[in-house]
């Protein structure tokens, strides 16, 4: 696919890949109740808040280079889209749940089958190891009740001190901090980092430890999902 798409053409897109999906399944995937009263809504939500943060993301990434973003999924379809073709940027998408990454990479398939990029189920790390890149997506990974579920309680204040399982909560920090450690240790700089506000301080430990600068970008855009602010993190 050739870079330089029209913003509107990216628009187009993303709703064509957003009318081939099977929201039915997918809701059974994001959702507790897969018939949510409000799932419905996401879609707008996801053009909207997707098409945004893609506009925010394209103005300060170089043409050409590579983004990894780690648990990708519904919402990154119009960041992917927009990164390839107006960007002409290769685009890695790693998602651990199976399922998902059919759904999604079944709908891609429908509406742009010439695009490149593909949801992958493996774990980032793997893709890391294997190729750098100068832009990190790391978009809720952190706060992954599923993955992580103590970290998830306390980031979002859910969970009291005298609560918190310490045990549980010293693995998954650890476990946590391994992944930061490996992600943050293949961007190159300068740098780029999308991630969520209750995310940052992952990367500011990585990047102390590494002798490395972080300066954040004050403009935030709300996740479709999640409600989450996003931001753009540059490192040097």
């Amino acid at each position: 696919m050739s870079a330089g798409a029209s913003w509107s053409r990216v628009a187009a897109l993303t709703a064509a890949v957003l009318d081939a999906c099977d929201w039915p399944a997918l809701g059974a995937i994001y959702c507790n109740d897969p018939v949510e009263a409000r799932w419905p809504e996401r879609r707008a939500l996801v053009q909207e808040h997707g098409l945004a943060l893609a506009r925010r993301l394209l103005a300060a990434l170089p043409r050409g280079g590579t983004s990894l973003w780690v648990g990708a999924g519904l919402a990154e379809v119009p960041v992917l889209l927009a990164e390839t073709m107006r960007q002409g940027r290769q685009v890695l998408a790693t998602n651990l749940r199976v399922a998902e990454c059919e759904l999604l990479n079944r709908a891609l398939e429908q509406a742009v089958p010439e695009m490149p990029c593909r949801y992958q189920p493996v774990d980032a790390r793997t893709l890391a190891a294997a190729a750098a890149f100068d832009h990190l997506g790391c978009v809720s990974v952190f706060t992954d009740p599923e993955t992580w579920p103590v970290l998830s309680e306390v980031a979002y204040g859910r969970l009291a001190p005298v609560q918190i399982d310490v045990a549980k909560f010293v693995a998954e920090r650890e476990q946590a901090r391994e992944l930061a450690a490996v992600l943050f240790g293949r961007l190159s700089r300068p740098g780029w980092i999308t991630t969520t506000a209750e995310e940052v301080s992952w990367f500011l430990e990585q990047a102390e430890l590494a002798g490395a600068a972080i300066e954040a970008d004050e403009e935030l855009v709300p996740t479709a999902l999640v409600g989450d602010p996003v931001g753009l993190l540059q490192v040097r």
